[in-house]
């Protein structure tokens, strides 16, 4: 790898991959100059042990159909060939070895107001640059306040993009599909297909 490139590490459950997730991507890699924006799917988020996840091969299928759209995006099956529980900053510890060069963690408003209460969130805080987006049902003003508290106390570099916020989640398009309602436009249109297509969230 070449050295001073810049390198985003995009985690989550990805059940499905939707307009959200690929507009703060593309805003990433584009405001922050990042030559990689990977996408890691989780094995089992820590907070969504209590729910039916989809097969990895499902959302890594979906997660292809939108890599074409920038030449930065990839996929990588780190989390899920590793199984058990995804901690981030187990995730971050591991590529910042491998790869050479400076590593972001990308991650929604929502996440990354909270991230002094995961596993070793201070870690990831004191250690690895972020990359967030306001979202459309987030107390915008008090998490701009909670970020501000994280770069005093910790040095954090956050950088929240200035891109038009997208009203979109995995949990809308998974009970839309489950209630036989239609998700054009949710969805990038090859994810759609291929929800269609493999009877996903019915």
């Amino acid at each position: 790898m070449d050295k001073g490139k810049k390198y985003g590490i995009y985690g989550g459950s990805f059940d499905p991959i939707h307009t959200g997730h690929v507009a703060l991507a593309e805003s990433a890699v584009r405001e922050c100059g990042l030559d990689k924006l990977i996408f890691m799917p989780a094995y089992i988020s820590p907070f969504k042990q209590d729910r039916h996840v989809t097969d990895g091969r499902d959302r890594c299928a979906m997660i292809e159909a939108v890599l074409g759209k920038n030449s930065a995006f990839c996929l990588s099956r780190y989390e899920l060939n590793k199984g058990g529980t995804s901690y981030t900053i187990e995730t971050l510890r591991h590529w910042d070895h491998l790869l050479d060069g400076e590593l972001y963690f990308v991650l929604g408003f929502d996440s990354a107001v909270q991230i002094d209460t995961w596993y070793k969130g201070e870690e990831i805080l004191s250690n690895y640059p972020l990359i967030t987006a306001r979202r459309p049902d987030t107390d915008y003003v008090n998490g701009i306040k909670i970020i501000e508290s994280f770069r005093r106390k910790y040095g954090a570099n956050i950088t929240v993009l200035e891109m038009a916020p997208v009203d979109d989640s995995s949990t809308q398009v998974r009970n839309l599909v489950k209630e036989g309602k239609p998700i054009t436009g949710l969805v990038p249109p090859g994810v759609e297909e291929y929800i269609i297509e493999h009877r996903l969230y019915k």
